[in-house]
């Protein structure tokens, strides 16, 4: 990689830009950038936009509740064709549902598992699938660029490092107690000059500052400004909203018209770049919600068996790991480690409770395309989430929330697609579809055939 110019203040002096300054470092900036993509575009005058609304159901648009205002998701699914539900994957979560979404195989396939990546037990318990080098399969952006078309990229799930030509990639600081934005620590993942483009052009998001508007910001510019053939947005406040209210309260509904709202935007900047009747728009999402009332420690019997071990509340280590995605838990040990009969028998007080709704084995999760290195998954039963928690009440009743990650056959689990553009044919019901064939459908819609890519052919009904 080139190293890219530095920007270094007088000794003793603070740096400080001016307007012009200002201006004159983004017109250089985009020079570089343009100079870097022209050799290798096509001058495609295809557009593909992708959003996904992370945690939003199909139902939303489909047969959306009473008083719910989604005038953008109901035109664009009246418009063009849609899904009234997506199987997602298992577990169904936001970084392997994202993954299959851009690579159109299963997590057993595309490497990216869970939100997690550490299977040891107590070591980079926090670490989320960030790096795109975890990916094995091929993505989007791969056959976009081998095809001479540039790409972009909005806080897309697992894209730090990407071959994407302008990234905003999705990566926090695990060591902060929750997840947050931090501008500075994102820049630090980001190609240095797209960084300072999009700091010259938009300047520093503010504290507390609404997140999805600000992804939606990004997006318009790239939009206008670099016309990417492919572009993929990812919005996240349906999610947050089922996570701490439900998936049926006020507040989901309100994050589902607020992010309609953001859609709008994006429509419109697509119709002032000019590039409207060559572009086609892809909604999606990761998975549905289920609602939620009880919280259950899987980790506190294992603990208590001696297959775990901790050291003031947290795991330290252990002969298995963990991973807790909400309506799922899986669990790890050595191959060669017949450790299935110590488990059974430290999970005997959930069964005995009804806290555990099914078990699979290593052979059943192969079978779903999941993790092939678990040796189990508990699913949990209704109203019923899983924490990674290794002290106090092995069972905890909570406020009303939502949590996803269950098995994606289970009702309210149901992912989103719709379609529209001018290459999409109005009308079209699909009633139900596997997230497996979002992929392949996009990279049509690119202009890209590729039989080999994506465990299934593309939709072409939806295709004029």
């Amino acid at each position: 990689m080139k190293s890219s110019p530095t920007l270094t203040p007088r000794a003793g002096r603070a740096a400080r830009f001016t307007p012009r300054v200002l201006a004159a470092i983004l017109a250089a900036v985009i020079a570089l950038v343009a100079y870097r993509v022209a050799g290798r575009t096509s001058g495609s005058t295809r557009h593909v936009v992708v959003i996904s609304v992370d945690g939003m159901r199909g139902s939303v648009y489909s047969t959306p509740h009473p008083g719910i205002r989604v005038p953008n998701l109901r035109r664009l699914m009246t418009e063009g064709s849609y899904a009234e539900g997506v199987e997602a994957v298992y577990p169904s979560v936001t970084y392997p549902g994202h993954t299959t979404l851009v690579t159109g195989r299963m997590p057993a396939e595309h490497g990216i598992y869970t939100n997690l990546s550490s299977r040891q037990a107590g070591k980079n318990a926090r670490d989320w699938f960030w790096f795109s080098k975890a990916i094995k399969a091929p993505t989007l952006w791969d056959k976009a660029r081998q095809a001479h078309l540039t790409t972009a990229s909005v806080a897309w799930p697992v894209t730090v490092g990407a071959a994407i030509d302008w990234d905003v990639p999705e990566i926090w600081d695990p060591y902060q107690k929750a997840p947050a934005a931090d501008p500075l620590y994102l820049a630090r993942f980001m190609n240095p000059v797209m960084s300072i483009e999009v700091l010259a052009a938009l300047g520093a998001p503010k504290s507390g500052s609404d997140t999805d508007a600000q992804r939606t910001r990004l997006a318009v510019y790239l939009l206008k400004q670099h016309k990417p053939n492919l572009l993929l947005v990812h919005y996240e406040d349906v999610d947050d909203a089922g996570h701490g209210h439900g998936p049926d309260s006020p507040e989901s509904a309100a994050a589902v018209e607020h992010i309609d709202a953001q859609i709008g935007e994006v429509l419109t900047a697509v119709k002032e770049a000019g590039i409207e009747e060559t572009t086609d728009v892809f909604i999606v999402s990761d998975h549905g919600f289920l609602p939620v009332h009880r919280k259950v420690a899987p980790n506190i019997p294992l603990e208590d068996a001696g297959l775990l071990t901790t050291k003031w509340g947290g795991i330290t280590g252990g002969k298995i790991a963990t991973v807790a995605s909400g309506g799922s838990f899986f669990i790890y040990w050595p191959p060669g480690e017949d450790l299935r009969g110590a488990v059974d028998a430290a999970l005997k007080p959930l069964r005995e409770q009804g806290l555990v709704w099914g078990i699979f084995d290593h052979e059943a999760l192969a079978d779903m395309g999941a993790d092939p290195d678990a040796q189990l998954a508990l699913e949990a039963p209704d109203g019923t989430e899983y924490t990674a928690a290794s002290n106090g009440a092995l069972v905890e009743d909570a406020k009303p929330t939502g949590t996803h990650g269950f098995l994606p056959y289970r009702e309210g689990l149901e992912a989103s697609f719709i379609a529209w553009g001018p290459e999409v044919r109005a009308g079209v019901d699909l009633h139900r579809i596997r997230m497996t064939a979002i992929a392949p459908t996009i990279l049509k819609a690119l202009g890209i055939d590729d039989p080999k890519f994506g465990d299934q052919p593309p939709l072409r009904d939806i295709f004029k």
